[in-house]
């Protein structure tokens, strides 16, 4: 999994379980986990088997009503379906009939892998624990690591995308912004990019900010920011999130790309990183939390500057 939990609600009222959802919701995001909520359109047995057979290898867990409300399906066939197409995923099959009475459903259709809860009583911790379980199985920090590092990789990629869009778009200012960043570049990197110069009097804009050997993360970073003040004004919410990124992203993903394992006591692992002329720094689970939770504000923020930015670019 990657810092998004999806989770498939197939109800015909999901409405009714917003509470468990929320609690869920609030338990992910302290962890720096973001919830994705997908409710099933159509909870037929044609519908369910296509929605699961579409996306289904990236859903982390399941959650099914019994009483789907239609003559020609219940929550039992439904579960039998999910667990047809999503051989491995959890699944919570909920209601306000007794327990017994579901697992002796479950077992009819035979369906393994499921957890019996009852609607309004205990689902909401159902849902929690088992998402913990299944997030704990995430946040090994060796694992977390090249969780993390893709995120970043990602985040990385989509300023590249919308550079590329903006200084190719006919919008002026961000045409002339992106001059403006190449021509910082050029100062800053004159003596070591000998040969950028041609490039640069040859305005070759999209060619240098797709070039990651001149054109770093700092550099695609910084032309963002600049032109999401055009887009959205100096002093937005995004941008004041977005002007802590090198510390809060770049920094931290080049912590990790160069940490190793350690055994604290000889049962608990950590990562440290090591830096010459400055002391170590300690990766651990706390470490992980806070900068899943950057992880999730920055993109969230990139993500709306993208979008401003794109909406003033005419083709």
């Amino acid at each position: 999994m990657k810092l998004d939990f999806r989770l498939l609600v197939i109800d015909d009222q999901p409405g009714e379980i917003e509470d468990a959802i929320e609690m869920l919701r609030m338990d992910l995001e302290e962890k720096g986990f973001r919830l994705k909520v997908e409710i099933a359109p159509d909870i037929s047995e044609k519908g369910i088997d296509a929605y699961c057979q579409a996306g289904g290898r990236n859903f982390d867990l399941a959650i099914i009503d019994y009483r789907l409300g239609g003559e020609d399906i219940d929550g039992a066939l439904a579960a039998s379906t999910v667990r047809r197409r999503l051989r491995y995923t959890d699944i919570i099959f909920y209601s306000t009939s007794p327990k017994n009475e579901l697992a002796a459903k479950m077992a009819e259709h035979h369906v393994d892998g499921v957890f019996i809860a009852s609607r309004g009583n205990d689902l909401d911790d159902v849902l929690c624990g088992i998402a913990d379980t299944i997030v704990g199985k995430a946040v090994d920090l060796n694992h977390m690591r090249g969780i993390a590092i893709a995120e970043a990789a990602e985040m990385d990629l989509l300023m590249e995308e919308i550079l590329a869009k903006a200084f190719a778009s006919k919008n002026d200012a961000f045409v002339a912004k992106g001059r403006e960043r190449i021509g910082s570049l050029w100062d800053n990197e004159k003596a070591r990019l000998g040969k950028l110069e041609k490039r640069v009097d040859a305005g070759d804009v999209i060619d240098i900010v797709t070039d990651n050997s001149i054109f770093s993360s700092n550099y695609k970073w910084q032309a963002v920011a600049k032109l999401g003040e055009l887009a959205l004004g100096k002093g937005s919410g995004p941008g004041a999130v977005f002007a802590n990124y090198e510390t809060e992203i770049i920094g931290k993903r080049n912590l990790l790309a160069h940490a190793r394992a350690t055994m604290d006591d000889g049962v608990t692992a950590s990562l440290q990183a090591i830096r010459p002329g400055k002391p170590p720094v300690e990766i651990d689970e706390a470490w992980m939390r806070e900068f899943r939770g950057q992880l999730t504000a920055q993109r969230d923020a990139l993500r709306a500057i993208c979008e401003a930015i794109s909406e003033k670019c005419p083709a």
